[in-house]
């Protein structure tokens, strides 16, 4: 049996269709990445953010800001800034003790994981990570709670502290934080 000689034309057509293929893929890769990181700018009382575009968006009185994903599944990851009036003397572990009591007051079966003095993007900030059950208050609803994680940074600036709040359900938390630390690394005030 003789053996099929390929001519120097199919080798190019072969390996022209493998770059041309991690070339798409590449290309592919970063528009998706592009479309995933695509953000709008938020500002409000000196504070701005760039958040995911996409997300909805709202304030109230003692909220600047809450973004929250309606596309994730379960409890939807939410991004939220506020701010608490201080005397310039405060420690971020006294205003750490005030966010924690609201929070054991609101959110059901809180509990606090750690706490800690950390470094954000060259800022001292102070760190609160902690978990709670989100459920519907609809008694005929039969869907399961969902166990929420979230973490606090506080920074003290002037005679306010800013809170920056990330919570995310259990099962998404390490996913949608990445997320999140694109969101704190916009943050400017």
């Amino acid at each position: 049996m003789a053996k099929r000689r390929t001519s120097l034309g199919d080798q190019y057509a072969e390996l022209t269709v493998i770059i041309v293929t991690v070339i798409a893929l590449i290309a592919g890769w970063f528009y998706k990445s592009s479309i995933e990181n695509a953000s709008v700018s938020f500002e409000a009382e000196g504070i701005s953010a760039k958040a995911p575009k996409g997300w909805l968006q709202t304030s109230s009185d003692d909220e600047l800001i809450r973004t929250i994903d309606t596309n994730s599944t379960g409890f939807g990851a939410t991004y939220v800034i506020h701010t608490v009036a201080i005397t310039t003397d405060a420690t971020a572990s006294e205003v750490a003790t005030i966010v924690t009591l609201d929070h054991a007051q609101d959110l059901l079966a809180f509990r606090v994981l750690d706490q800690r003095e950390v470094k954000v993007y060259g800022r001292d900030a102070y760190e609160i990570s902690y978990v709670f059950v989100e459920s519907n208050p609809d008694v005929t609803d039969n869907q399961i709670p969902s166990v929420v994680r979230g973490v606090d940074y506080v920074f003290l600036s002037g005679e306010r502290a800013v809170v920056v709040s990330f919570q995310a359900d259990e099962k998404n938390y390490d996913l949608d934080f990445g997320r999140f630390e694109l969101y704190l690394k916009s943050l400017r005030f």
